[in-house]
């Protein structure tokens, strides 16, 4: 009769484990989904503006009968408002969409801006906007170029994407801290922000006392169309029709132009 051997072999604690470790890590990866990158739909920002602070910068000391200030006490502290970007593999267009104010700030305050709309064509480099002063303007060139600095290791999750900060400089002068996700494609964000290795889901301009925080995304495709009515202006012409219109500001005119200038052309 044939003799098999029934010897047991034994196997180092250690090593098993190892092997144990290795196997499991295996099969895990095995059943892990790739991960997916989105390229085109529509993102919600809350935009959220600090009135006070706003109202603060056209106080003076020779404030006629403190009237800025008592405006100032009569309005709530924060403006929320809420914002759609449409966009696709090529383009993207923002505007307003709905606000949670429960009063209403005057015309003269919000300097219409609830009637802008920005589009930018990322792959032909231009941009389209939309911009309502005196009238509705349409002003349309090449986008500006954003120099960027990314801090990799400051990161945060936005809407349920991995973001990480990005800091810039516009207009010599005004800072701007994003947070942008390489997981949705299109190089863009709110208003004319773009240019980094993803989408820009959320921004703070001290300057403005502004800050924009995406709340959903909703998967749509379709073509993304530039704002077409309007009465067509260079950026110098445009620049000059907000020196002009301050004037009927009144003698604290040239302390609303600087932001406005800011708020129009970012």
């Amino acid at each position: 009769m044939k003799q098999y051997n029934t010897a047991i072999i034994h196997i180092p604690q250690r090593i098993l484990l190892k092997r144990l470790f290795f196997l499991g890590a295996l099969l895990a990866a095995l059943n892990l989904p790739a991960q997916k990158f989105v390229a085109s739909g529509t993102i919600e920002y809350e935009v959220r503006k600090n009135q006070k602070k706003e109202m603060s910068r056209f106080e003076t000391e020779q404030d006629d009968n403190g009237i800025w200030a008592q405006i100032k006490d009569k309005i709530p502290e924060f403006s929320l408002n809420y914002y759609t970007y449409q966009f696709n593999e090529e383009a993207g267009l923002y505007k307003f969409s709905r606000t949670a104010d429960k009063q209403k700030m005057p015309m003269w305050f919000s300097r219409n801006q609830e009637d802008n709309i920005w589009y930018n064509n990322y792959v032909a480099n231009t941009f389209t906007n939309l911009k309502v002063l005196d009238d509705n303007y349409l002003i349309s060139g090449p986008l500006k170029k954003i120099n960027w600095k990314i801090s990799p290791n400051d990161q945060r999750i936005i809407a349920g994407f991995n973001c990480r900060k990005a800091t810039a400089v516009l207009f010599d002068s005004v800072y701007v801290f994003a947070y942008y996700t390489d997981e949705i494609t299109t190089s863009g964000g709110p208003m004319g922000l773009h240019g980094l290795p993803g989408m820009i889901l959320g921004v703070t301009i001290p300057r403005l006392y502004t800050s924009w925080v995406a709340t959903t995304l909703t998967l749509t495709n379709g073509a993304v169309a530039p704002p077409s009515k309007g009465k067509k202006k260079t950026d110098t012409e445009i620049m000059q029709a907000l020196v002009d219109l301050s004037k009927s500001w009144g003698k604290d005119g040239t302390k609303y132009l600087q932001p406005t200038i800011w708020q129009t052309f970012l």
